[in-house]
């Protein structure tokens, strides 16, 4: 054999199965109701279908398909569907109460237990085929139940039963034994007649003869009837009808005359005086259900309302609180940032104060040693300027024009200001005013008996508005008095004057 052989394809997986409750249901009628009013038949299937799903989801049901007004539900448990089931029509009886006849949505349902193949969260079989053909022999507002699941329930529940028989249904291959549920635990349902055999058929026949005067009746509802079960086959319909008729004239033929036969006996009054008190008790019994259900239903509506309210009343006091607790948070940022930025204000003017104040110092320093160094020198000087000095005159004495001028690494920012000096005994001072800070600034100068010229400055610095000196040297001589320096922050400044004629 050759080693080149392809090896045979990987066995499809094995298909999921299993046991489950599978509840088919959908609204008699349903074309017609969407042919008369399509938004009002819309929002009360919404309406409905909140109720449907909320017991669905109390009793561990969930959908697993829809289309349109159908519904398929899976339970895990035959009792918890067939609970649901009859609580979800007492609901709906309960919402259609107020409707009038034409326009209320009536639920037919179907339940069986049986096999299906799991698909993806879907289920397919004939567990799910039987559950929807069953719900085709149920009347509006009723409930029919397989055999399988009959056997599951039976002495669990509260309800009453009516047997239906063995079934043949489209597409399934035997009879299916079925019932449909009479009474719930809330009270009566509407039960269908089911199908009929041939023997059933005959004897409906020779009712129906027996029973001609009522014929004409039963036709009557027959044909209402009729409008409401379109979906069902006609041939079907009419001889439920026909053998419902029949049933209600032997019934009512038998009751006649047994009544007549009895009539004269105390015992028969007597016994209809007891049916008839047990009638209305029971009539009073189903009321008093109905009344009961609504009081249920109007306490869960107002209780839901009421629980939305206070969850929403809850959101918005969440809600406010929380911005409340933004709004203090950014709040207490802002004043920390502002309080920060004060701060750090305060220290760096702080810092350029102390800093003026050292370079003021220095400079102060510099000029006492540059005016010893200057004193020693003019005791070099001749005698005759000593006695002139002594006198208090100088040959630089008098009035100059000239200006001050800043002069930063940018020659096009360079600013001036005209000061004017008086010079007496060799000394003079002079005071400008600095319009964009509203402030003024000074200069003092010594010049000595030789012409050497010490200057002094106090000024402010515009970025800080704080205090700044400086200080400048220069020589006086030919009628000129020329300095420089810089500003204790490192700025050059510079003074030029010439003496007025």
């Amino acid at each position: 054999m050759s080693n080149d052989a392809v090896p045979p394809d990987d066995p499809p997986p094995a298909l999921e199965r299993r046991l489950a409750t599978i509840l088919s249901s959908d609204v008699a009628g349903y074309t017609r109701l969407m042919g008369a009013d399509e938004e009002a038949t819309v929002q009360a299937l919404r309406g409905h279908r909140a109720v449907f799903d909320a017991l669905l989801k109390q009793h561990h049901g969930r959908v697993f398909n829809t289309a349109g007004d159908a519904i398929l539900a899976e339970f895990p448990s035959a009792v918890e569907a067939v609970r649901c089931a009859t609580e979800i029509q007492a609901a709906l009886q309960t919402r259609n109460a107020h409707l009038p006849p034409e326009q209320k949505m009536l639920f037919r349902m179907g339940i069986n237990l049986g096999d299906v193949v799991v698909q993806e969260g879907d289920l397919l079989g004939d567990g799910v085929n039987v559950a929807s053909r069953i719900q085709t022999v149920a009347e509006p507002g009723g409930i029919c139940i397989s055999g399988s699941v009959y056997d599951q329930i039976q002495n669990k529940l509260s309800l009453q039963f009516k047997a239906l028989g063995d079934q043949n249904f489209k597409n399934v291959g035997q009879p299916i034994r079925t019932f449909s549920i009479t009474h719930g635990e809330a009270g009566a349902l509407p039960v269908g007649a089911g199908r009929l055999n041939g023997k059933a058929i005959a004897l409906a026949a020779a009712a129906t003869i027996v029973a001609a005067a009522l014929a004409a009746g039963g036709y009557a509802l027959y044909r209402e009837n009729e409008a409401k079960r379109a979906e069902q086959v006609a041939l079907t319909a009419q001889v439920a009808a026909e053998r419902r008729a029949a049933e209600d004239a032997r019934t009512r033929a038998e009751e006649q005359s047994r009544r007549a036969v009895e009539a004269e006996g105390k015992a028969e009054r007597e016994r209809l005086v007891a049916e008839s008190a047990k009638r209305e008790a029971a009539l009073q019994a189903q009321l008093q259900t109905a009344e009961s259900a609504r009081a249920r239903a109007d306490a869960d509506r107002k209780r839901l309302d009421e629980e939305r309210q206070r969850s929403e009343e809850q959101r918005r006091a969440t809600e406010t609180r929380a911005a409340e607790a933004r709004a203090a948070e950014e709040k207490r940022a802002a004043e920390a940032r502002a309080a920060e930025e004060k701060r750090t204000a305060e220290a760096r003017a702080a810092e350029e104060k102390r800093a003026a104040a050292e370079s003021r110092g220095r400079d102060a320093k510099k000029g006492r040693a540059a005016a010893t160094v200057a004193s020693l020198e003019t005791g070099k000087a001749s005698t005759a300027d000593a006695s002139r000095a002594a006198k208090g005159a100088s040959p630089f004495d008098g009035a100059y024009a000239g200006q001050v001028c800043n002069n930063p690494a940018d020659a096009a920012k360079k600013v001036c200001w005209a000061v004017p000096l008086k010079v007496e005994n060799g000394a003079a001072s002079a005071t400008w005013a600095r319009r964009l800070i509203g402030k003024s600034s000074s200069v003092s100068i010594s010049i000595a008996a030789d012409g050497a010229v010490a200057a002094t400055l106090d000024g402010w610095n515009v970025k800080t508005d704080g205090p700044m000196a400086g200080a400048m040297n220069g020589h006086a001589a030919d009628n000129r008095i020329d300095v420089e320096g810089r500003w204790a922050g490192g700025m050059r400044v510079a003074g030029h004057w010439t003496r007025k004629q």
